[in-house]
């Protein structure tokens, strides 16, 4: 049977930055670095000297400009001199996004200069959508276009952390994050702190501990689909709240299109998505769902290389109803089939294959997965 999808995937976490706050009991970080040579992290401060770019950054951080106007009516812009900026009045709600190109070196050594790149968006209030801040590393293919980027959070109104300092030390991103006091509910002395490094290598950008500290950087491939006819796209980045490695992937045959990703620490974290389109009468065949549904997983299991763990969902609801629910009763996975209509996506039926491989129970919310956490809380902290 052949699984048709219109449906291209987005990024897993999403962040629920639609909620306005008229005051804060926190300043939000709006800086730059200075460089050091030392193995420290220097706190970010504001930037007080104008930085006159050469030729081939201007053009760089220009494009960048552009893309993010896209096709947009702005306000205003400035491309003189660095921080590059453009504003936008978006119905009453302005904004301002600036990019200034924090560090800049051959992080792939292949002789093309690569960027760090800081952007900046700056809304009414800090609790605005449109208030955030990533750090942006842009592997060159040439000197203006990048043949890779790689998102790291500084800040977004409910985002996990808040990177609160960052420096490049060598070759080496350092930062110290924070709990976001607007996610964790929590008062400014409860919140947790801690001190990170990111390198680039091996075709892509890490977070140290990830690397000596995560069951999952030990996968032997950098894949998800095996080495078959229909894989499109092969994807690997970081995951830009705990800093994880990332792959995604699509498969496409025909009219069938499923976008596969993998992630976690020591929990490996596994999602399918696709669309089936079905005739009306099916549309609601709870037989017809599960029947499709297993023969989704069975091709998922054959041509992917986590087939143990797709099998332990297979023999599961070989016995038991497809019923949309999370399952938690085979020790040590957790996992489910969603299967969801639209009005909007009429005629079709989404297919969410979510398997989750659980090695460290304490290791399931994101501070936890940031600080590679092992071990228990205290008696007298909530995990």
């Amino acid at each position: 049977m052949t699984f048709k999808s219109v449906y291209f995937h987005s990024n897993k976490i999403i962040l629920l930055a639609f909620i306005f706050l008229a005051f804060s009991c926190k300043k939000e970080i709006k800086a730059v670095h200075k460089k050091s040579t030392k193995d420290t992290v220097s706190a970010v401060e504001p930037e007080e000297e104008k930085v006159i770019l050469t030729e081939i950054e201007s053009k760089f951080l220009k494009r960048l400009i552009n893309e993010e106007i896209g096709e947009q009516k702005y306000k205003e812009m400035q491309i003189s001199e660095s921080p590059y900026y453009v504003s936008f009045a978006n119905d009453g709600d302005p904004y301002t996004v600036s990019f200034s190109i924090f560090e800049k070196g051959d992080f792939n050594n292949d002789g093309i200069t690569d960027y760090v790149v800081s952007r900046s968006s700056e809304g009414m209030l800090g609790g605005n959508a449109n208030t955030n801040r990533d750090f942006i590393f842009y592997i060159m293919k040439d000197e203006i276009k990048e043949k890779e980027s790689h998102s790291i959070l500084g800040y977004a109104p409910f985002s996990y952390n808040i990177i609160d300092e960052a420096n490049f030390v060598g070759n080496k991103f350092k930062i110290k994050v924070t709990q976001n006091f607007r996610t964790y509910s929590s008062s400014v002395e409860d919140l947790k702190s801690t001190s990170l490094s990111f390198i680039y290598k091996n075709g892509n950008l890490y977070e140290e501990s990830y690397l000596s500290s995560c069951k999952l950087a030990k996968l032997k491939s950098k894949t998800i689909f095996n080495d078959i006819p229909g894989v499109e796209k092969r994807t690997r980045s970081i995951e830009m709240h705990n800093y994880t490695e990332t792959i995604e992937e699509i498969y496409k045959n025909n009219d069938t299109l499923i976008n596969a990703s993998v992630g976690g620490c020591d929990n490996l974290i596994l999602e399918f998505n696709t669309f089936y389109k079905v005739e009306p009468d099916k549309i609601n065949d709870t037989e017809f769902k599960k029947e499709t549904a297993l023969q989704l997983l069975e091709f998922l299991a054959g041509n992917t290389q986590f087939s143990k763990e797709i099998n332990v969902a297979i023999n599961y609801y070989q016995n038991n109803p497809l019923d949309n629910e999370y399952i938690e009763k085979i020790k040590g996975y957790g996992f489910r089939v969603l299967i969801d209509k639209d009005d909007n996506r009429k005629g079709q039926l989404r297919f969410l294959v979510q398997i989750d491989k659980i090695d460290n129970p304490y290791q399931k919310e994101n501070w936890e997965i940031t600080t590679r956490n092992k071990t228990a809380p205290p008696d007298n902290e909530d995990y």
